[in-house]
């Protein structure tokens, strides 16, 4: 258990004995990692930090922290908008041995009060807001990844045409690693995805994986820092597109996108991006599913643990079921219907 008075010996141990941490608390309701705002006096001046760690038994994201950490170190030093990293702490005491990332907040939310709204005000607003959405994955795609280091340590496809397969090839291994029941139906879906692959990309991109409302840092309806990026991988920049949390709801799906290649430069092929939303529902089940080890060995007994590992695998599995065998934009049109926006499209013209 974290207290304020180890939290500020940490902190003071990094920054200097001048560092007192004044308060801290938790946020929720993440549960793949730990994650504490924590404020600071560093001699009359406050300062505010985020501290990011691992659950107990391990993150449901099957991916390191440090992994995350050095994906937003190497980000800082371009045009995308994240949040300044300070270190990273493989093993320290204060979590008995869990690893430890800080990085410095940011001010703003993941919030927009109001965003649902109806009228046309809100309509309009809804749709700024995806565009603004648009224009920084346009920055994160457009990198040079060779250029900016990444090629370093993220595992890099052999042509943009393999981004697909190389992909899947990584998560059959991850799903063969991690799954804690054989789950027969989502080995069949993963076979009839297989015979659907893209072979088509228009660059390897740097993908932030889940991304959009709820994820992101907001102020003044724009991004100011893109958050969470341990689902961050090399491939087919429409993947983002896939699984961007309703961006595409806001307004208008083509104005949005076409907003987005105009600021890219490349064209998202819409094919692809049918085929990546079905492939990103499938990729749900191994991500949250390796959540669920911990808990059935007693190492983070924690319900939600339960409820994302097994309850939600299950819908996934249930949502599957419905499109192995159909076509790939019938499919499509399934998980889109399945994933409905919060807010009654009609409203959008009133």
């Amino acid at each position: 258990m974290i207290d304020q008075t180890s939290l500020s010996d940490y902190f003071a141990a990094h920054m200097g004995t001048g560092v007192r941490v004044t308060r801290f608390k938790r946020t929720f309701p993440g549960i793949s990692r730990e994650t504490f705002l924590v404020w600071t006096d560093e001699g009359g001046k406050e300062g505010g930090y985020v501290f990011r760690t691992d659950a107990l038994g391990g993150p449901i994201c099957p991916v390191p922290l440090e992994y995350e950490y050095r994906i937003i170190k190497g980000l800082y030093a371009t045009a995308v908008p994240v949040a300044e990293p300070l270190w990273f702490d493989a093993a320290p005491a204060l979590t008995e041995g869990r690893p430890v990332m800080v990085r410095r907040m940011v001010d703003g939310s993941n919030d927009l009060p109001g965003l649902y709204d109806e009228g046309s005000e809100a309509a309009a607003r809804r749709q700024r807001v995806a565009l603004d959405h648009a224009e920084k994955l346009a920055t994160l795609h457009s990198l040079d990844l060779e250029a900016t280091g990444f090629t370093a340590f993220v595992d890099m496809p052999a042509s943009a045409a393999d981004c697909a397969r190389f992909d899947f090839d990584r998560w059959m291994g991850i799903f063969r690693e991690v799954r804690t029941d054989p789950f027969p139906l989502v080995t069949e879906a993963a076979y009839w995805l297989k015979e659907h692959l893209p072979t088509t990309a228009p660059r390897i991109s740097l993908c932030k994986g889940n991304n959009g409302m709820g994820e992101e840092i907001w102020k003044d309806d724009k991004i100011v820092a893109l958050s969470d990026w341990e689902l961050a991988f090399a491939g087919d920049p429409a993947q983002d597109w896939a699984l961007s949390q309703g961006m595409l709801t806001l307004g208008d799906a083509e104005t949005t996108l076409r907003h987005y290649e105009d600021v890219a430069g490349f064209r998202i092929d819409r094919s692809s991006l049918d085929f990546y939303r079905v492939w990103e529902v499938w990729k749900a089940v191994p991500t949250l599913n390796n959540g669920l080890r911990p808990f059935l060995s007693g190492e983070n007994p924690r319900v939600p643990r339960l409820n994302l590992g097994f309850g939600r695998v299950k819908l996934f599995e249930q949502l599957l079921a419905m499109m192995i065998g159909k076509p790939i934009d019938e499919a499509a049109h399934i998980v889109a219907e399945w994933r409905k926006s919060p807010y009654r499209p009609e409203n959008a013209a009133n």
